[in-house]
């Protein structure tokens, strides 16, 4: 299995894996709502999608709930997250803001908002994906990195090695 590579450069936190998939399998796995509600979102979590509108300018609203009792405190809690395209060039990238909201798509403004590049790169042993997620501020990137994003992200990314390989 591929380790995810993580660092800070200023105010973005970049996060790098390497799938054993064709680049194109990669992207329909963060382009396809189907394929999203297989893998995004941590080990015991589950997620829907909402709405799934893959165009500039279109919304992605889904929720994550807690499935696995082993998570304590967690079990059933629900995390809701609404993004909005900004730009997507076909198997190569997909640019959009996320923010945290509520069910009916309104942003929490207590939470921070970042605009994240992802990245999908051939290369001879399949796909290497980098993603950079941009925070207004060192505050906001702190903040979502102390609520566990690297490894929140690092085991959902270990969820779409799994589908991917196949």
């Amino acid at each position: 299995m591929s380790t995810v590579k993580s660092h800070v450069e200023g105010t973005t936190l970049i996060m790098e894996r390497l799938f054993k998939a064709p680049r194109q399998l990669v992207f329909e796995a963060f382009s396809t709502p189907a394929h999203l509600e297989k893998w995004w979102g941590p080990s015991g979590w589950e997620t829907k999608v909402y709405s799934f509108d893959f165009k500039p300018g279109g919304i992605w609203h889904y929720c994550m709930t807690c499935v696995d009792k082993e998570q304590g405190d967690f079990y059933g809690m629900e995390s809701w997250g609404k993004s909005t395209f900004i730009d997507i060039d076909p198997y190569s990238r997909i640019v959009y803001t996320d923010a945290f909201s509520d069910a009916d798509g309104h942003v929490n403004p207590d939470l921070p908002v970042m605009t994240i590049t992802n990245e999908f790169l051939d290369t001879s042993e399949g796909t290497l994906f980098i993603s950079r997620s941009e925070f207004p501020n060192e505050e906001a990137l702190q903040q979502v990195v102390e609520m566990g994003a690297v490894e929140g992200f690092t085991s959902q990314l270990d969820r779409l090695e799994a589908i991917v390989s196949q």
